[in-house]
């Protein structure tokens, strides 16, 4: 009994000393979301790429909020961190996106198997180093590429060619690039922002999500570092920290905090609001029933996406804590506990991703005319959102959510995009 209560009190101690952390890690960042969420829509109305945003947010923390302490950065839990995720989605999703690749790459590194690349990379993400990514090619076939990584006449690792839709690059220091060798082999590498050869473009032309520097990259001779090249290629599906389940994780957090800002914005907006309509229910918009029911399912629409990401962040953060310790002696999950994951983050994707766009839609309908104002920007959050769920069609999700339900197919975990090559 005496070791239980032990136990126990140890267990108190250490969810209040985390819950202490996140608190104050809160209160430094809570100014920079605000400053954020102040000029989000002033931002995506003009088109600034401000790399000031990320590189305070670095300052403050945010973009080492899993490295542990030892290294200099917060040594938060997963799900703490999935916490502060939201909250900046609600104050602007673009730049939630911007750090997807980053996100994703420091969970990557926390359970490498490498000690020197794990020792060498927690501390550069400690020191505000941010990574971005140049993955996709255009007019490539299906699971092929055509950026190449080969040694030069002197023996240097050189990249050539020409990567699209490079999220978050442009607010970048590094840039992890997917290639192909000699042989036509699957690699690696990453590459400063700023190495000879790189020029970074921001041509994105999507409607949602334009302040996500998702534009072309292009690498002429890159010299690359020999111990920035790693084999075997960026996800081959074995890894959750660098599988589709992490990588979906981010979409929906950024999808559950728009359902959030939805609902601040909604409020806000009638809250202010002293035009009525004679046909309404009352002569103050606050008053009015109807626009009432309007926000209040707002509002649940909004804790639904929110419980159903909660679901993904428990399942995910158990596994990737499980995959952390089984990678330092060499194992791999079972099979049963990863497809199980992967069907919860599917799922969710489908709860979340509609619910949000949903709510986005009926967002409108607590006001008239000045509803679509172009100075309040309410229509970003479902350019936003259907961006967001655009990435990985829901169409495709639901197909292997139902091939597991019928036939107990395991779901993917990975998958190549590409053209039909003649």
């Amino acid at each position: 009994m005496m070791t239980a209560q032990i136990e126990t009190t140890q267990t108190i101690k250490t969810a209040n000393a985390g819950s202490e952390k996140l608190a104050a890690l809160r209160e430094r960042l809570a100014p920079e979301f605000a400053g954020i969420a102040a000029t989000a829509v002033e931002r995506e109305a003009d088109h600034v790429i401000d790399r000031e945003v990320v590189r305070r947010l670095a300052a403050a923390g945010f973009t080492s909020l899993r490295v542990p302490t030892e290294y200099g950065g917060a040594g938060l839990s997963f799900a703490e961190q999935a916490e502060l995720i939201v909250e900046l989605a609600r104050a602007d999703s673009n730049i939630v996106q911007a750090l997807r690749a980053h996100l994703i790459n420091q969970e990557s590194v926390l359970g490498h198997p490498n000690p020197a690349y794990r020792e060498r990379w927690l501390r550069r993400i400690a020191e505000g180093a941010v990574v971005g990514n140049a993955i996709t090619e255009i007019n490539n076939a299906v699971g092929e590429g055509t950026t190449t990584l080969t040694r030069d006449a002197e023996g240097t690792w050189r990249l050539n060619g020409t990567k699209y839709y490079s999220t978050g690059t442009l607010y970048a220091d590094w840039i992890i690039v997917a290639a192909v060798d000699a042989e036509g082999e699957e690699t690696a590498a990453i590459v400063a922002a700023d190495a000879p050869g790189v020029t970074l473009l921001d041509d994105w032309d999507g409607f949602g999500q334009q302040l996500t520097a998702s534009g072309t990259t292009v690498f002429e001779s890159t010299p690359v570092a020999e111990e920035e090249v790693f084999d075997g290629g960026l996800d081959d599906g074995t890894r959750v920290a660098t599988g589709q389940a992490a990588w979906q994780f981010l979409h929906l957090a950024a999808l559950t905090g728009i359902g959030e800002a939805i609902v601040r914005d909604a409020a806000e907006y009638v809250r202010g609001r002293r035009r009525s309509f004679s046909h309404g229910a009352a002569e103050l918009p606050r008053d009015d029933a109807q626009v009432l029911q309007v926000v209040g399912e707002l509002s649940s629409a909004a804790f639904a996406a929110r419980a159903a990401f909660d679901s993904v962040v428990a399942a995910l953060g158990g596994v990737l804590e499980r995959e952390g310790s089984l990678g330092a002696v060499g194992l791999q999950l079972p099979e049963d506990v990863v497809d199980a994951l992967y069907v919860r983050v599917y799922q969710a994707q489908q709860v979340i991703a509609k619910t949000v766009l949903g709510a986005a839609t009926a967002l409108f309908e607590i006001g008239g005319a000045s509803a679509v104002s172009g100075s309040r920007g309410l229509d970003r959050h479902w350019r936003n959102a259907r961006v967001l769920a655009q990435h990985n069609p829901l169409i495709y999700r639901a197909r292997l959510l139902g091939d597991w339900e019928v036939n107990g197919t395991s779901p993917g975990r990975s998958y190549r995009l590409g053209s039909v090559q003649n």
